[in-house]
């Protein structure tokens, strides 16, 4: 049986919300992602921003690896929108807390839903820092997140990647 990890860093932080998507999650571990930022520059379908990474040397994502049985990827790209191409998968090395690395996919907007100055919604974002300290992330990402999730971007900030 092959199992699949999967880098979580929005909505999917929440371990019931995972759960309830893909079943029965068989392992999980606080990871980050080096070299890349958070932002909220994923357009939803109901207009406000949903949670993307982007190229950023020197910064970092934290977030959640599980462990997923075969096909949980499968299922979470219908949740995601890949066939719409709302998200599309990508291969990340992740490093775990003890300095291991692991390979992991994670979901990366796709460029047509990316806009600037997008904020997403008090209850999504309260849902991502509801699962960020479920995993105990460290405090001031948490707090980058939330200041990063409650005031317009302006600049370079949100461009396409």
């Amino acid at each position: 049986m092959s199992y699949v990890w999967y880098f979580a860093y929005g909505s999917n932080l929440v371990r019931d919300r995972m759960g309830r998507r893909t079943g029965n999650i068989l392992e999980a571990k606080r990871a980050r992602l080096e070299g890349y930022r958070i932002t909220f520059n994923k357009r939803g379908n109901d207009g406000t921003g949903k949670a993307n990474i982007a190229p950023n040397p020197g910064d970092t994502v934290w977030g959640v690896v599980y462990r997923c049985p075969p096909g949980a990827l499968d299922i979470l790209d219908g949740y995601e929108g890949v066939a719409g191409g709302h998200y599309a998968r990508q291969k990340v090395r992740l490093r775990l807390d003890g300095g291991d690395e692991l390979d992991a996919v994670t979901y990366v907007a796709g460029n047509a839903f990316i806009a600037n100055s997008l904020i997403p919604s008090p209850k999504y974002l309260q849902t991502i820092l509801r699962g960020a300290r479920e995993y105990d992330l460290p405090e001031d990402y948490i707090r980058r997140v939330e200041a990063l999730g409650t005031q317009r971007s302006t600049g370079d900030q949100d461009r396409p990647v």
